[in-house]
């Protein structure tokens, strides 16, 4: 028997095939962003742009008077403090001031009744409680009381030409109120102001003849020349003076050129709310 050592083959190992493990992506949720909420923007214009008509014109008229008030108070302010600079004990520079103090909180609380400030601020957004004040009763009695505050704050000096501008404010306030109580009715608040205003030319151009001195009577001829065409350009059945905004504008300012006072200023107005009433 021969011994011989069988050639053994090594057996062929196939590798095995792996496959690859599937390895799901992991579903990664999209973070929830909550999208920024930016504070809502005070609108560019205000209701009094907004409002055309009779229904704006009123407050028109209330902001005029509102700036008007706060002009004087200041003024009253500062003329009350220099004059109680050399004397302290100056009784009326210290009504004057108390009554400066005083219009420059009317005119600010005014400006809050009419509503004009609408911006996002939650904490001005409170101050809407003042809108609910916005009667023409209201109106009155504020104007009442920024009229006499203006007396004490001239110091009492309303017989001195000129003086009249010093009341405009409380003046203006009032005639807004009239023109909100009236709204309603036919007749134009332009015409109603312009009435106003021949009004105090009137009372103006009394005080001119009074003055006696050639310049003071040719103004107050003048005077009684521009009123008599504003009326007449009031009735439509006079044709050749046109009750257009152009007229009244001309007519106005060559009041408030020639003559002392407010008169000129409210025709002037009236010019300005033939444009809005458009």
């Amino acid at each position: 028997m021969m011994n011989m050592a069988e050639e053994t083959k090594p057996k062929e190992t196939k590798p095995k095939e792996t496959k690859p493990k599937e390895t799901k992506p992991k579903e990664t949720k999209p973070k929830e962003t909550k999208p920024k909420t930016k504070k809502p923007k005070a609108p560019r214009d205000g209701p009094i742009v907004s409002f055309k008509g009779p229904e704006g014109i009123p407050k028109i008229v209330a902001l005029m008077a509102a700036l008007v008030t706060i002009w004087h108070g200041t003024t009253a302010f500062w003329s009350g403090y220099n004059s109680l600079v050399p004397t302290v004990t100056n009784t009326a520079g210290g009504l004057m001031i108390f009554a400066g103090i005083m219009l420059f909180i009317l005119g600010i609380i005014v400006i809050l009744v009419i509503d004009i400030l609408r911006y996002g601020d939650a904490t001005l957004q409170k101050m809407s409680v003042f809108t609910k004040f916005y009667r023409f009763e209201v109106l009155l009695i504020l104007g009442v009381i920024i009229l006499l505050l203006e007396f004490v704050g001239i110091n009492f000096a309303v017989a001195i030409t000129g003086t009249d501008i010093w009341l405009l404010g409380g003046l203006l306030l009032i005639i807004a109120g009239i023109m909100e109580a009236f709204k309603k009715k036919e007749m134009k608040a332009s015409k109603l102001m312009a009435l106003i205003g021949c009004v105090f030319a009137v009372i103006n151009i009394i005080g001119l003849f009074a003055s006696g001195t050639t310049q003071t009577i040719f103004d107050g001829i003048l005077g009684i020349i521009i009123v008599i065409l504003l009326l007449l350009s009031m009735f439509e059945k006079i044709k050749f003076i046109p009750y257009q905004w152009w007229m009244v504008l001309i007519l106005g300012f060559i009041l408030w050129a020639y003559l002392i006072g407010i008169a000129g200023i409210l025709v002037l107005i009236s010019f300005i709310l033939m444009l809005a009433e458009k």
